[in-house]
Protein backbone atom coordinates (compact mmCIF):
# COMPACT_ATOMS: atom_id res chain seq x y z
CA UNK A 1 0.00 0.00 0.00
CA UNK A 2 1.34 3.56 -0.78
CA UNK A 3 2.18 6.19 1.77
CA UNK A 4 -0.30 8.12 0.17
CA UNK A 5 -3.15 5.75 0.87
CA UNK A 6 -2.88 5.79 4.27
CA UNK A 7 -3.65 9.86 4.54
CA UNK A 8 -6.86 10.71 5.93
CA UNK A 9 -8.76 13.42 4.27
CA UNK A 10 -8.31 15.63 6.82
CA UNK A 11 -4.45 15.03 7.02
CA UNK A 12 -4.55 15.26 3.08
CA UNK A 13 -5.86 19.02 3.45
CA UNK A 14 -3.56 19.76 5.81
CA UNK A 15 -0.45 18.79 4.04
CA UNK A 16 -1.47 21.03 0.81
CA UNK A 17 -1.69 23.79 3.05
CA UNK A 18 1.99 23.42 4.45
CA UNK A 19 2.76 23.15 0.75
CA UNK A 20 1.15 25.85 -0.36
CA UNK A 21 2.54 27.73 2.70
CA UNK A 22 5.66 26.92 0.98
CA UNK A 23 5.00 28.06 -2.64
CA UNK A 24 3.79 31.59 -1.19
CA UNK A 25 7.96 32.26 0.31
CA UNK A 26 9.12 32.56 -3.24
CA UNK A 27 6.54 34.59 -4.84
CA UNK A 28 6.51 36.98 -1.89
CA UNK A 29 10.61 37.36 -2.05
CA UNK A 30 10.09 38.47 -5.66
CA UNK A 31 7.92 41.28 -4.78
CA UNK A 32 9.25 42.12 -1.37
CA UNK A 33 12.80 42.71 -2.66
CA UNK A 34 10.84 46.20 -4.77
CA UNK A 35 10.95 48.56 -2.07
CA UNK A 36 14.13 47.47 -0.53
CA UNK A 37 16.38 48.67 -3.15
CA UNK A 38 17.11 52.13 -1.68
CA UNK A 39 18.54 50.91 1.68
CA UNK A 40 20.77 48.41 -0.18
CA UNK A 41 22.09 50.70 -2.58
CA UNK A 42 22.94 53.01 0.81
CA UNK A 43 23.98 50.23 3.00
CA UNK A 44 26.23 48.13 1.22
CA UNK A 45 27.15 50.97 -1.94
CA UNK A 46 25.92 48.48 -4.55
CA UNK A 47 26.07 49.99 -7.95
CA UNK A 48 22.54 50.22 -10.24
CA UNK A 49 24.27 47.07 -12.03
CA UNK A 50 23.77 44.93 -9.09
CA UNK A 51 20.62 46.41 -7.99
CA UNK A 52 18.92 45.40 -11.41
CA UNK A 53 20.82 41.77 -10.36
CA UNK A 54 19.19 41.68 -6.90
CA UNK A 55 16.04 41.18 -8.56
CA UNK A 56 16.45 40.17 -12.36
CA UNK A 57 19.17 37.10 -11.12
CA UNK A 58 16.42 35.43 -8.69
CA UNK A 59 14.37 35.83 -11.71
CA UNK A 60 16.29 34.43 -13.86
CA UNK A 61 17.39 31.33 -11.68
CA UNK A 62 14.12 30.52 -10.68
CA UNK A 63 12.58 30.33 -14.39
CA UNK A 64 15.59 28.89 -15.84
CA UNK A 65 15.37 25.56 -13.81
CA UNK A 66 11.61 25.17 -13.07
CA UNK A 67 10.91 22.55 -15.88
CA UNK A 68 13.74 20.89 -14.53
CA UNK A 69 12.63 20.76 -11.04
CA UNK A 70 9.41 19.88 -11.87
CA UNK A 71 10.79 16.64 -13.79
CA UNK A 72 13.58 15.78 -11.06
CA UNK A 73 9.61 15.75 -8.81
CA UNK A 74 8.08 13.32 -10.81
CA UNK A 75 10.86 11.37 -11.36
CA UNK A 76 12.69 11.09 -7.58
CA UNK A 77 9.88 12.06 -5.18
CA UNK A 78 7.77 15.35 -4.95
CA UNK A 79 7.91 15.38 -0.84
CA UNK A 80 11.88 14.84 -1.41
CA UNK A 81 12.54 17.88 -3.71
CA UNK A 82 9.95 19.92 -2.00
CA UNK A 83 11.86 19.48 1.58
CA UNK A 84 16.08 19.99 -0.55
CA UNK A 85 14.54 22.77 -2.06
CA UNK A 86 13.17 24.50 0.94
CA UNK A 87 16.43 23.56 2.81
CA UNK A 88 18.60 25.55 0.10
CA UNK A 89 15.76 28.61 0.17
CA UNK A 90 16.51 28.28 3.86
CA UNK A 91 20.13 28.48 3.81
CA UNK A 92 19.95 31.43 1.12
CA UNK A 93 17.83 33.69 2.88
CA UNK A 94 20.33 33.57 5.69
CA UNK A 95 23.24 34.43 3.17
CA UNK A 96 21.68 37.36 1.86
CA UNK A 97 20.51 38.70 5.42
CA UNK A 98 24.33 38.62 6.84
CA UNK A 99 25.84 39.35 3.32
CA UNK A 100 28.83 41.71 3.53
CA UNK A 101 28.93 42.83 0.19
CA UNK A 102 27.11 43.11 -3.04
CA UNK A 103 28.51 39.75 -4.37
CA UNK A 104 27.33 37.95 -1.63
CA UNK A 105 24.18 39.36 -1.37
CA UNK A 106 23.76 38.41 -5.17
CA UNK A 107 25.07 35.01 -4.28
CA UNK A 108 22.37 34.32 -1.97
CA UNK A 109 19.69 35.96 -4.31
CA UNK A 110 20.62 33.35 -7.04
CA UNK A 111 20.67 30.17 -4.08
CA UNK A 112 17.15 31.79 -3.56
CA UNK A 113 15.99 30.90 -7.40
CA UNK A 114 17.79 28.04 -7.51
CA UNK A 115 15.82 26.28 -4.77
CA UNK A 116 12.75 27.90 -5.56
CA UNK A 117 12.42 26.16 -9.16
CA UNK A 118 13.49 22.76 -7.15
CA UNK A 119 10.60 23.09 -4.72
CA UNK A 120 7.71 25.04 -6.10
CA UNK A 121 6.16 22.89 -8.77
CA UNK A 122 6.69 19.98 -6.27
CA UNK A 123 3.69 22.05 -4.99
CA UNK A 124 1.54 21.84 -8.12
CA UNK A 125 2.49 18.26 -8.67
CA UNK A 126 1.43 17.15 -5.54
CA UNK A 127 -1.81 18.98 -5.65
CA UNK A 128 -2.83 17.45 -9.03
CA UNK A 129 -1.59 13.90 -7.14
CA UNK A 130 -3.26 14.51 -3.91
CA UNK A 131 -6.73 15.68 -5.91
CA UNK A 132 -8.39 12.62 -6.78
CA UNK A 133 -11.58 14.80 -8.13
CA UNK A 134 -12.67 17.98 -10.18
CA UNK A 135 -14.07 20.09 -7.03
CA UNK A 136 -11.32 18.75 -4.80
CA UNK A 137 -9.17 19.96 -7.62
CA UNK A 138 -10.83 23.23 -8.09
CA UNK A 139 -11.00 23.90 -4.37
CA UNK A 140 -7.03 23.28 -3.95
CA UNK A 141 -6.32 25.68 -7.41
CA UNK A 142 -8.67 28.52 -5.86
CA UNK A 143 -6.51 28.12 -2.65
CA UNK A 144 -3.27 28.51 -4.36
CA UNK A 145 -4.26 30.97 -6.79
CA UNK A 146 -5.38 33.68 -3.82
CA UNK A 147 -1.98 32.53 -2.15
CA UNK A 148 0.04 33.53 -5.05
CA UNK A 149 -2.25 36.38 -6.04
CA UNK A 150 -1.80 38.11 -2.82
CA UNK A 151 1.68 37.33 -2.55
CA UNK A 152 2.43 40.59 -4.64
CA UNK A 153 0.39 42.86 -2.61
CA UNK A 154 1.75 41.47 0.95
CA UNK A 155 5.26 41.38 -0.71
CA UNK A 156 5.56 44.97 -1.56
CA UNK A 157 3.57 46.05 1.62
CA UNK A 158 5.77 43.70 3.79
CA UNK A 159 9.12 44.86 2.34
CA UNK A 160 7.85 48.74 3.04
CA UNK A 161 6.82 48.15 6.57
CA UNK A 162 9.70 46.03 7.55
CA UNK A 163 12.25 48.68 6.12
CA UNK A 164 10.13 51.30 7.87
CA UNK A 165 9.82 49.58 10.90
CA UNK A 166 13.88 48.90 10.95
CA UNK A 167 13.35 46.16 13.96
CA UNK A 168 17.11 45.41 15.69
CA UNK A 169 18.63 48.05 13.59
CA UNK A 170 18.18 45.64 10.93
CA UNK A 171 16.65 47.40 7.88
CA UNK A 172 16.55 45.72 4.68
CA UNK A 173 18.30 42.62 6.19
CA UNK A 174 14.89 41.92 8.05
CA UNK A 175 13.18 40.79 4.89
CA UNK A 176 15.45 38.35 4.35
CA UNK A 177 15.83 37.09 8.51
CA UNK A 178 12.51 37.23 9.00
CA UNK A 179 11.58 34.20 6.93
CA UNK A 180 13.81 31.79 8.18
CA UNK A 181 11.12 31.03 11.45
CA UNK A 182 8.45 30.10 8.80
CA UNK A 183 10.88 28.25 6.57
CA UNK A 184 11.96 25.73 9.12
CA UNK A 185 8.35 25.19 10.39
CA UNK A 186 7.34 24.74 7.14
CA UNK A 187 10.16 22.07 6.61
CA UNK A 188 9.13 20.18 9.72
CA UNK A 189 4.98 20.40 8.86
CA UNK A 190 6.03 18.83 5.29
CA UNK A 191 8.44 16.27 6.54
CA UNK A 192 5.56 15.34 8.88
CA UNK A 193 2.22 15.53 6.82
CA UNK A 194 3.34 15.63 3.14
CA UNK A 195 3.15 12.24 1.51
CA UNK A 196 5.45 10.86 -1.24
CA UNK A 197 4.24 11.13 -4.61
CA UNK A 198 6.24 10.45 -8.10
CA UNK A 199 5.60 9.03 -11.81
CA UNK A 200 5.66 5.77 -11.62
CA UNK A 201 8.31 3.43 -12.64
CA UNK A 202 12.14 4.66 -12.39
CA UNK A 203 13.57 6.59 -15.01
CA UNK A 204 16.83 8.50 -15.44
CA UNK A 205 16.54 12.74 -16.34
CA UNK A 206 16.98 13.69 -19.23
CA UNK A 207 20.11 15.53 -19.07
CA UNK A 208 20.87 16.94 -22.42
CA UNK A 209 17.27 18.20 -22.49
CA UNK A 210 17.61 19.97 -19.55
CA UNK A 211 20.59 21.51 -20.49
CA UNK A 212 18.99 22.69 -24.20
CA UNK A 213 15.62 24.13 -22.21
CA UNK A 214 17.70 25.96 -19.24
CA UNK A 215 20.08 27.49 -21.59
CA UNK A 216 17.26 28.21 -24.21
CA UNK A 217 15.07 29.93 -20.83
CA UNK A 218 18.71 32.20 -19.85
CA UNK A 219 18.87 33.05 -23.49
CA UNK A 220 15.80 34.43 -23.16
CA UNK A 221 15.87 35.78 -20.05
CA UNK A 222 19.28 37.58 -19.32
CA UNK A 223 19.25 39.71 -21.94
CA UNK A 224 15.76 41.12 -21.48
CA UNK A 225 16.69 41.18 -17.96
CA UNK A 226 20.13 43.10 -18.15
CA UNK A 227 19.65 44.54 -22.08
CA UNK A 228 18.13 47.65 -21.12
CA UNK A 229 20.44 48.45 -17.93
CA UNK A 230 23.41 47.88 -20.49
CA UNK A 231 21.76 50.34 -23.17
CA UNK A 232 21.50 47.13 -25.41
CA UNK A 233 24.71 46.29 -26.15
CA UNK A 234 25.17 43.50 -29.95
CA UNK A 235 25.18 40.82 -27.71
CA UNK A 236 21.74 41.01 -25.99
CA UNK A 237 20.51 40.72 -29.86
CA UNK A 238 23.16 37.99 -30.63
CA UNK A 239 22.08 35.75 -27.58
CA UNK A 240 18.15 36.30 -28.07
CA UNK A 241 19.02 35.09 -31.56
CA UNK A 242 20.12 31.65 -30.13
CA UNK A 243 16.77 31.13 -28.76
CA UNK A 244 14.71 29.60 -31.91
CA UNK A 245 17.53 27.33 -32.76
CA UNK A 246 18.41 25.83 -29.10
CA UNK A 247 14.22 25.40 -28.91
CA UNK A 248 14.35 23.66 -32.83
CA UNK A 249 17.03 21.69 -31.02
CA UNK A 250 15.96 20.42 -27.73
CA UNK A 251 12.21 19.78 -29.71
CA UNK A 252 14.13 17.52 -32.26
CA UNK A 253 16.29 15.52 -29.36
CA UNK A 254 12.82 15.28 -27.59
CA UNK A 255 11.38 13.71 -30.05
CA UNK A 256 13.93 11.27 -30.51
CA UNK A 257 14.30 10.20 -27.85
CA UNK A 258 10.80 9.51 -27.17
CA UNK A 259 10.49 7.55 -30.42
CA UNK A 260 13.57 5.73 -28.96
CA UNK A 261 11.39 4.26 -26.00
CA UNK A 262 13.49 6.80 -23.69
CA UNK A 263 11.74 9.68 -21.25
CA UNK A 264 11.93 13.09 -22.63
CA UNK A 265 11.90 16.00 -20.51
CA UNK A 266 9.34 16.99 -21.45
CA UNK A 267 6.49 14.59 -23.09
CA UNK A 268 5.43 16.71 -26.07
CA UNK A 269 2.38 14.94 -26.00
CA UNK A 270 0.66 17.23 -23.61
CA UNK A 271 0.67 19.85 -25.71
CA UNK A 272 -1.62 17.86 -27.51
CA UNK A 273 -4.29 18.50 -24.77
CA UNK A 274 -6.10 21.43 -25.72
CA UNK A 275 -6.45 22.91 -22.41
CA UNK A 276 -3.07 22.67 -21.34
CA UNK A 277 -1.73 24.49 -24.78
CA UNK A 278 -4.14 27.28 -24.21
CA UNK A 279 -3.38 27.49 -20.58
CA UNK A 280 0.52 27.71 -21.40
CA UNK A 281 -0.10 30.27 -24.48
CA UNK A 282 -2.66 32.04 -21.37
CA UNK A 283 0.00 32.13 -18.82
CA UNK A 284 3.02 33.71 -20.62
CA UNK A 285 0.82 36.73 -21.07
CA UNK A 286 -1.01 36.24 -17.77
CA UNK A 287 2.22 38.04 -16.04
CA UNK A 288 2.73 40.65 -17.85
CA UNK A 289 0.81 42.13 -15.18
CA UNK A 290 4.20 41.91 -13.39
CA UNK A 291 5.29 45.30 -14.69
CA UNK A 292 2.06 46.73 -13.16
CA UNK A 293 3.67 46.41 -9.81
CA UNK A 294 7.26 47.58 -10.57
CA UNK A 295 6.02 50.57 -12.50
CA UNK A 296 2.97 52.03 -10.20
CA UNK A 297 5.53 51.15 -7.23
CA UNK A 298 7.89 54.19 -8.98
CA UNK A 299 5.02 56.22 -10.05
CA UNK A 300 4.21 56.02 -6.53
CA UNK A 301 7.53 56.85 -5.00
CA UNK A 302 9.14 59.23 -7.65
CA UNK A 303 6.17 60.88 -8.95
CA UNK A 304 3.88 60.97 -6.26
CA UNK A 305 6.82 61.24 -3.52
CA UNK A 306 5.46 58.49 -1.34
CA UNK A 307 7.51 56.48 1.09
CA UNK A 308 7.99 52.75 0.75
CA UNK A 309 5.14 51.73 3.13
CA UNK A 310 2.77 54.37 2.18
CA UNK A 311 3.58 52.90 -2.00
CA UNK A 312 2.85 48.79 -0.17
CA UNK A 313 -0.32 50.75 1.31
CA UNK A 314 -1.78 51.60 -2.56
CA UNK A 315 -1.50 48.34 -3.47
CA UNK A 316 -3.38 46.48 -0.47
CA UNK A 317 -6.44 46.93 -2.65
CA UNK A 318 -5.31 44.60 -5.14
CA UNK A 319 -4.67 42.16 -2.22
CA UNK A 320 -7.85 42.65 -0.79
CA UNK A 321 -9.61 42.25 -4.63
CA UNK A 322 -7.38 38.92 -4.91
CA UNK A 323 -9.30 37.30 -1.70
CA UNK A 324 -12.52 38.19 -2.69
CA UNK A 325 -12.58 36.79 -5.89
CA UNK A 326 -12.41 33.35 -5.96
CA UNK A 327 -14.63 33.59 -2.53
CA UNK A 328 -17.24 35.16 -4.71
CA UNK A 329 -17.11 32.72 -7.35
CA UNK A 330 -16.91 29.55 -6.10
CA UNK A 331 -20.31 28.65 -5.93
CA UNK A 332 -20.71 29.45 -9.91
CA UNK A 333 -19.93 25.62 -10.90
CA UNK A 334 -21.94 26.18 -13.96
CA UNK A 335 -19.35 29.00 -14.60
CA UNK A 336 -15.98 27.38 -13.95
CA UNK A 337 -15.39 26.50 -18.00
CA UNK A 338 -15.43 30.51 -18.51
CA UNK A 339 -14.01 32.06 -15.24
CA UNK A 340 -10.42 32.22 -16.76
CA UNK A 341 -11.58 34.28 -19.55
CA UNK A 342 -14.85 36.17 -17.34
CA UNK A 343 -11.60 36.96 -14.65
CA UNK A 344 -9.77 38.45 -17.26
CA UNK A 345 -12.41 40.63 -18.76
CA UNK A 346 -12.60 42.07 -15.51
CA UNK A 347 -8.74 42.64 -15.01
CA UNK A 348 -8.20 44.18 -18.31
CA UNK A 349 -11.45 46.37 -17.42
CA UNK A 350 -9.31 47.35 -13.80
CA UNK A 351 -6.14 47.77 -15.74
CA UNK A 352 -7.75 49.87 -18.35
CA UNK A 353 -9.22 52.01 -15.81
CA UNK A 354 -6.05 52.63 -13.84
CA UNK A 355 -4.28 53.97 -16.56
CA UNK A 356 -6.95 56.42 -17.78
CA UNK A 357 -7.54 57.58 -14.09
CA UNK A 358 -3.65 57.94 -13.49
CA UNK A 359 -3.41 60.11 -16.68
CA UNK A 360 -6.08 62.43 -16.07
CA UNK A 361 -5.09 62.74 -12.58
CA UNK A 362 -8.00 61.59 -10.87
CA UNK A 363 -8.64 61.40 -7.43
CA UNK A 364 -6.23 58.61 -5.51
CA UNK A 365 -9.50 56.82 -3.83
CA UNK A 366 -10.97 56.72 -7.81
CA UNK A 367 -7.43 54.70 -8.41
CA UNK A 368 -7.73 52.56 -5.35
CA UNK A 369 -10.65 51.50 -6.44
CA UNK A 370 -9.77 50.55 -10.31
CA UNK A 371 -7.14 48.78 -8.51
CA UNK A 372 -9.29 46.87 -6.09
CA UNK A 373 -11.31 46.08 -9.41
CA UNK A 374 -8.21 45.00 -11.30
CA UNK A 375 -7.21 42.54 -8.14
CA UNK A 376 -10.85 40.94 -7.76
CA UNK A 377 -10.34 40.00 -12.11
CA UNK A 378 -7.58 38.43 -11.48
CA UNK A 379 -8.81 36.80 -8.22
CA UNK A 380 -11.27 35.12 -10.34
CA UNK A 381 -9.55 33.83 -13.34
CA UNK A 382 -5.19 32.94 -11.88
CA UNK A 383 -7.09 29.78 -9.77
CA UNK A 384 -8.91 28.64 -12.66
CA UNK A 385 -5.51 29.38 -15.29
CA UNK A 386 -3.69 26.28 -13.11
CA UNK A 387 -6.87 24.24 -12.98
CA UNK A 388 -6.97 25.14 -16.74
CA UNK A 389 -3.49 23.98 -17.40
CA UNK A 390 -3.60 20.68 -15.28
CA UNK A 391 -7.22 19.86 -14.97
CA UNK A 392 -6.60 17.24 -18.41
CA UNK A 393 -3.05 16.34 -17.23
CA UNK A 394 -2.34 12.74 -16.06
CA UNK A 395 -0.90 12.38 -12.55
CA UNK A 396 2.31 11.35 -13.03
CA UNK A 397 2.87 13.94 -15.52
CA UNK A 398 1.72 17.05 -12.92
CA UNK A 399 5.11 18.18 -11.82
CA UNK A 400 6.30 18.71 -15.23
CA UNK A 401 3.29 20.50 -16.34
CA UNK A 402 3.42 23.00 -13.13
CA UNK A 403 6.88 23.38 -14.15
CA UNK A 404 6.18 24.05 -17.66
CA UNK A 405 3.65 26.60 -16.86
CA UNK A 406 5.34 28.35 -13.86
CA UNK A 407 8.14 29.05 -16.26
CA UNK A 408 6.07 30.53 -18.66
CA UNK A 409 4.34 33.00 -15.92
CA UNK A 410 7.93 33.66 -15.30
CA UNK A 411 9.20 34.50 -18.97
CA UNK A 412 6.13 36.55 -19.32
CA UNK A 413 7.22 38.14 -15.89
CA UNK A 414 10.90 39.01 -17.22
CA UNK A 415 9.27 40.14 -20.74
CA UNK A 416 7.38 42.30 -19.37
CA UNK A 417 9.31 43.94 -16.80
CA UNK A 418 11.91 44.21 -19.75
CA UNK A 419 9.81 45.76 -22.46
CA UNK A 420 7.22 47.62 -20.64
CA UNK A 421 9.84 48.87 -18.62
CA UNK A 422 11.69 50.41 -21.02
CA UNK A 423 8.59 51.82 -23.33
CA UNK A 424 7.78 53.54 -19.59
CA UNK A 425 11.32 54.54 -19.08
CA UNK A 426 11.21 56.26 -23.13
CA UNK A 427 8.24 57.76 -22.27
CA UNK A 428 9.10 59.60 -19.08
CA UNK A 429 12.27 60.71 -21.34
CA UNK A 430 14.27 63.61 -19.14
CA UNK A 431 10.98 64.06 -17.05
CA UNK A 432 11.10 64.35 -13.09
CA UNK A 433 7.13 65.64 -12.20
CA UNK A 434 4.30 63.98 -11.02
CA UNK A 435 2.58 64.34 -14.75
CA UNK A 436 5.40 63.38 -16.48
CA UNK A 437 5.34 60.09 -14.41
CA UNK A 438 1.49 59.74 -14.54
CA UNK A 439 1.92 59.88 -19.09
CA UNK A 440 4.71 57.53 -18.89
CA UNK A 441 2.67 55.04 -16.62
CA UNK A 442 -0.27 55.44 -18.66
CA UNK A 443 1.52 54.59 -21.82
CA UNK A 444 3.06 51.38 -20.33
CA UNK A 445 -0.15 50.64 -18.50
CA UNK A 446 -2.04 50.96 -21.96
CA UNK A 447 0.47 48.82 -23.62
CA UNK A 448 0.05 45.88 -21.03
CA UNK A 449 -3.78 46.21 -21.20
CA UNK A 450 -3.69 45.45 -24.90
CA UNK A 451 -1.37 42.10 -24.01
CA UNK A 452 -4.09 41.18 -21.43
CA UNK A 453 -6.84 41.18 -23.57
CA UNK A 454 -5.32 38.87 -26.39
CA UNK A 455 -4.55 36.52 -23.29
CA UNK A 456 -8.44 36.62 -22.80
CA UNK A 457 -9.47 35.82 -26.07
CA UNK A 458 -7.54 33.13 -26.24
CA UNK A 459 -8.58 32.01 -22.43
CA UNK A 460 -12.11 31.44 -24.06
CA UNK A 461 -12.80 27.88 -24.16
CA UNK A 462 -13.60 26.33 -27.64
CA UNK A 463 -16.57 24.34 -28.15
CA UNK A 464 -14.56 20.93 -27.89
CA UNK A 465 -13.19 22.02 -24.36
CA UNK A 466 -16.76 22.92 -23.58
CA UNK A 467 -18.70 19.83 -24.33
CA UNK A 468 -15.75 17.93 -22.67
CA UNK A 469 -15.75 19.76 -19.64
CA UNK A 470 -20.01 19.53 -19.23
CA UNK A 471 -19.53 15.14 -20.12
CA UNK A 472 -16.62 15.06 -17.27
CA UNK A 473 -18.89 17.28 -14.83
CA UNK A 474 -21.81 14.72 -15.69
CA UNK A 475 -19.15 11.39 -14.98
CA UNK A 476 -18.35 12.96 -11.58
CA UNK A 477 -22.23 13.51 -10.36
CA UNK A 478 -23.54 10.40 -11.18
CA UNK A 479 -20.17 8.50 -9.63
Amino acid sequence: MSELSLKSPATRWFALMVLQAGAFLPSVDFFIVNVTLPSIHASLGASPAELQLVISGYAACYAVLLITGGRLGDLFGRRRLFLIGMAGFTVANLICGVAANPGELLLGRALQGISAAMFVPQVLGAIRALCSDERDLARAMSAYGVMMGLAAAIGQFAGGALVQWNAFDLGWRTVFLFKLPFCLAIMAASWWLVPETRAPGRAKLDLPGAALVSLALACLIVPLSEGRDQGWPAWVFVVLAMVPVLVAVFLRHEARLSAKGGMPLVDLSLFAIPSFRRGVLVATLFFFTTSFYFLFGLYQQEGRGADPLHTGLAIVPYGIGLFVGPLVTAPLVRLRPHLLAIGMGVQVAGYAAIGGLVALGSPASAVLAAVLLAGFGQGIAFPRLYNTVLGHVPAHQAGLASGIVNSALQVGASVSTAAIGSLFFSSLGAGQGERDFAYAFAVAQGTLTMALFVAMLIAIPGRRERVGASTEKGRLTRG
